[in-house]
């Protein structure tokens, strides 16, 4: 007679019901009383445990949730390559099909160096089954964002990743791009020069921006331009933001990389452990070694829905952006009447390290309430059962920043928008591909040329940096005797933003100066 044991039908637990596995033994329930509720072997449920942290990290990073297995074999790379690949294609919007997708498969599977490996109809539908991948017929030119991605990974894969984290400890990172000089519809223009349309600047560069959770911490912008020394940051010791150069000034793999173990380290030095949420960009490598920062990636195409980046962060570093250029422009108009130049000219006076700056000055303005109201929106943070997060206050990035004089809402709306589709990364290569599934991937990406962005000559407009000489502490000294004279005419009441200004450019100089002593501006007395 058969042995109780031996007639026993096996069942084999989905990674979500491992999930629940993990989260019942968190709440101290027994393996014993886990295994009786699913129908298993407690030997079952100890093996879930010991593999705690690889079903973590697929959980995370959005793995079917109905699959049981994880499929091994010759096989494995192409898939995982193929996956790249997909994820990759659709956050581009492209039509996806199955013969595509066969035939893609085949290619990787020959950059792979697999010979034997036929893509069946029959493989193609096992494949999409253990991703979780339907086909959905396309509606219109612009596709729909994932709805149920993006609601699954919020309800079931969201409360796992920060259930253990302060909302300080919780982070998101995502790029955008920026045209750093461009005006709005080139209709500024001196007072006695006819306003004529012209083409929008298309100087460009992609910023790195991330906060976190609770809006108490913004990390410093990293810049990426196109130029690695422009002639603008000659005699400039420390730029105002981190800054990286390429030939196109996207996002690489090897910037993305540098970028992390940087902030690895800063949370090392402060003996935190972060999380930090990001999209699946081609660029965003999960390749890197990381001690104190958890990488976890959002689904594909769910990211307009669930980033709170893209909730209205960004938005509002882009309205507090354009702000700064029109009131730096339209200084240097007030102040040159006899010029004939026109505004679109004038702002290519405008110098990369005049960008970085305001930057700089945008991302400050940036308010702890815009940033929590982003979160909210995205889901990150629950209400208290007196509204939901649709009934948040808006977070559109309209809070905080003026109007410019003699722009109307539409026209600065637009203005702000007027680089909203930028890419900010390059597309992987099939052979990029097949390295980074390998564990070989060369993450560098040649440098750009040195030609300078700053074509602005030595006698440019008044209130645009002119680089050509350095300034010496004798030129801040006279600088700020004038600034304090128009504090006065002009009746200020606070003067602690001076004094702190005073404070920093007498620091300055004493520290790169050799100390003296009172004997030594005395001794000739």
């Amino acid at each position: 007679m058969a042995s109780s044991s031996s007639s026993r039908v096996h069942k084999t637990l989905s990674l979500s019901d491992r999930i629940d596995v993990l989260n019942r033994l968190d709440r101290k329930e027994s393996q014993v009383s886990i295994a009786k509720h699913y129908g298993v072997h407690p030997s079952q449920i100890s093996r879930v445990l010991k593999q705690k942290d690889q079903l973590m990290q697929d959980w995370q990073n959005n793995s079917n949730p109905e699959r049981k297995r994880k499929r091994t074999g010759k096989a494995e790379d192409v898939e995982e390559a193929l996956l790249r690949w997909f994820a990759q294609a659709r956050s581009r919007q492209l039509p996806i099909s199955g013969p595509l997708l066969c035939e893609k498969a085949t290619q990787l599977a020959e950059g792979l160096g697999i010979e034997e490996f036929r893509a069946t109809d029959g493989w193609l539908q096992r494949w999409k089954e253990r991703n979780n991948i339907k086909f959905k017929k396309q509606h219109g030119e612009k596709q729909d964002a994932d709805d149920f991605s993006a609601e699954r990974w919020v309800m079931e894969a969201l409360p796992d990743i920060i259930k253990d984290c302060e909302p300080r400890n919780v982070f998101n990172a995502d790029e955008t791009g920026l045209y750093w000089r461009a005006i709005p519809d080139g209709t500024l223009a001196f007072k006695n020069a006819e306003a004529a349309g012209s083409k929008i600047a298309k100087d460009r560069v992609t910023l790195l921006l991330a906060c976190n959770m609770d809006g108490s911490e913004k990390l410093e912008p990293l810049t990426i331009g196109k130029s690695k020394n422009p002639r603008c940051f000659k005699n400039v010791k420390r730029l105002p933001v981190d800054y990286q150069a390429n030939r196109n000034a996207w996002m690489t793999s090897e910037i993305w990389s540098e970028w992390l173990k940087k902030v690895d380290n800063q949370m090392r030095r402060q003996k935190r452990h972060i999380v930090m949420l990001c999209d699946n960009c081609a660029a965003h490598s999960d390749g890197v070694r990381l001690t104190n920062v958890k990488l976890v990636f959002m689904p594909p195409n769910t990211t307009s829905l669930i980033q709170p980046m893209d909730q209205g962060i960004i938005a509002n570093f882009k309205r507090h952006y354009r702000s700064l250029v029109l009131r730096q422009l339209m200084t240097a108009i007030d102040q040159d009447n006899e010029s004939s130049m026109r505004a679109a000219e004038l702002s290519k006076k405008l110098t990369l390290l005049d960008s970085l700056h305001m930057a700089k000055e945008a991302w400050g303005r940036i308010t702890t309430e815009t940033i929590v109201n982003c979160y909210r929106r995205a889901s990150f943070i629950k209400e208290d059962g007196a509204g939901s997060a649709d009934s948040a206050p808006a977070a559109t990035g309209e809070t905080g920043v003026d109007l410019p004089v003699g722009v109307t809402a539409d026209e600065f709306s637009r203005y702000v928008a007027v680089d909203s589709d930028l890419p900010v990364a390059a597309d992987s290569t099939d052979d990029e591909i097949c390295a980074q599934v390998q564990g070989s991937a060369d993450d560098g990406e040649g440098e750009s040329d040195d030609e300078a962005v700053n074509t602005a000559s030595s006698t440019g407009a008044a209130g645009v940096n002119d680089c050509s000489e350095t300034a010496t502490f004798s030129d801040a000294v006279c600088s700020l005797r004038t600034l304090r004279a128009y504090l006065e005419a002009s009746g200020c009441q606070d003067y602690e933003h001076f004094y702190k200004l005073t404070d920093q450019v007498y620091y300055i100089n004493r520290k790169n100066s050799v100390q003296k002593t009172m004997k030594d501006y005395f001794s000739g007395l």
